[in-house]
């Protein structure tokens, strides 16, 4: 592999990320995040969130603590790691794997030899152990 197609790789990527992860998550948890309605407040625990978060139960911290759970959390780990085999489908044009278990195989670039791999987030990683 050249570092033409190196860089080519590397802007699919970013074109990748932008359209399918950010866009993604922007239109998803970051959507339901901005209605009110989509909150379930515990009234025992919202300031002492706030407060264990910032130091203080202020608006704005009573907001982050009960905001940033919700952008920031399960979703956008469990949307990503169902979108890296289309990910690598991508980038290689088609290496991942057909084959249960194996989500991709491809050739080394520097032994030539075809490899096979299964993706984990470190969370599933931590089940399967």
């Amino acid at each position: 592999m050249d570092n033409k197609q190196r860089k080519q790789i590397l802007e699919n990527a970013k074109t990748f990320f932008r359209e399918q992860i950010v866009q993604s998550h922007i239109e998803g948890a970051c959507r339901r995040a901005s209605k009110l309605s989509k909150y379930n407040v515990n009234p025992f625990l919202f300031k002492y969130l706030a407060n264990f978060l910032t130091g203080n139960d202020d608006a704005q911290s009573i907001a982050r603590a009960l905001v940033l759970p919700r952008v920031l959390g399960s979703s956008i780990t469990t949307s990503f790691g169902m979108k890296v085999q289309s990910l690598i489908s991508t980038l290689f044009q088609g290496l991942g794997s057909t084959t249960q278990g194996i989500d991709i195989e491809f050739i080394d670039a520097i032994d030539g030899r075809k490899k096979i791999l299964s993706t984990k987030s470190r969370t599933e990683y931590n089940k399967l152990r």
